[in-house]
């Protein structure tokens, strides 16, 4: 039902928009004080939850570069994963922190808005094997919060000069991806408002189907899904981006193939 009505609302998205920046635009006229107060109240409209990755544990033998074919490769270190084109990067995951968070909760409605009621958190992320499957790297191993755990498997596969990243976790309400933030992070509409996107947080309008969301300064363009389930993502703390996708499972693609005009 939350999902149903979440669509329709994308169509009323523009207007919020207009709102949103005169508002910025009068705090800005009235002083520091005024303007340091409403960011907060705007993120706290958004309804996204604060989501702080945890602790990433990489075992000895999982360490190192992965071929996935066409210059493309994906690597793993006690720093993350690392997605590439050569000597091209394309993405990171989160410095020093867990790619991944599972969460146990739901996704409700308030006063016409999608809101975030996080039930608990699985924010730590241990990587125990990886195995390849053609040109298809596969990582497993479980996202906890060190009393209870869930199975985690991070697959990476080329496709037409992309890499997608699909992590999935079984029995999870949601997940959220944590990417090394970088500068000039600006939305590509429709799928996002086109500008700057640092700061604060975004629903993905749910009518973009296979469009990017985002860029950066590395060139690189970035999908999310799967589609028909809300999305979101949030650059309210300094150094990461989180993908909110609420399904047992987020998909990021990356690539730094030129859009088409």
């Amino acid at each position: 039902m939350v999902l149903t009505r979440w669509r329709s609302r994308a169509r009323d998205r523009a207007v919020s928009l207009s709102m949103v920046a005169l508002v910025a635009s009068l705090s800005a006229a009235l002083g520091l004080g005024l303007s340091s107060w409403v960011p907060q109240l705007l993120d706290q409209d958004i309804g996204l939850a604060d989501l702080e990755p945890g602790l990433l544990e990489v075992s000895q033998g999982v360490r190192g570069a992965q071929s996935l074919g066409a210059g493309l490769s994906v690597a793993l270190y006690d720093s993350g994963f690392r997605l590439s084109r050569g000597s091209t990067v394309l993405a990171d995951t989160v410095t020093r922190g867990a790619p991944v968070t599972a969460l146990r909760g739901e996704l409700v409605e308030l006063e016409g808005e999608a809101r975030e009621e996080v039930g608990s958190e699985l924010p730590h992320v241990r990587i125990d094997a990886v195995r390849r499957v053609e040109d298809v790297v596969l990582y497993s191993g479980v996202v906890h919060d060190g009393s209870s755990s869930l199975p985690l498997r991070i697959e990476f596969e080329p496709i037409d000069g992309r890499i997608r990243m699909d992590a999935a976790v079984p029995g999870a309400d949601a997940v959220a991806i944590h990417l090394d933030w970088r500068p000039a992070t600006t939305g590509i509409a429709p799928a996002l408002p086109e500008r700057n996107l640092r700061e604060r947080a975004y629903w993905v309008d749910p009518t973009v189907v296979e469009q990017p969301a985002f860029t950066w300064v590395l060139g690189t363009d970035v999908s999310i899904g799967p589609v028909q389930v809300p999305r979101a993502v949030d650059l309210r703390q300094d150094g990461r981006i989180a993908v909110h996708v609420w399904a047992p499972r987020g998909v990021v693609t990356v690539t730094d193939t030129p859009r088409e005009p």
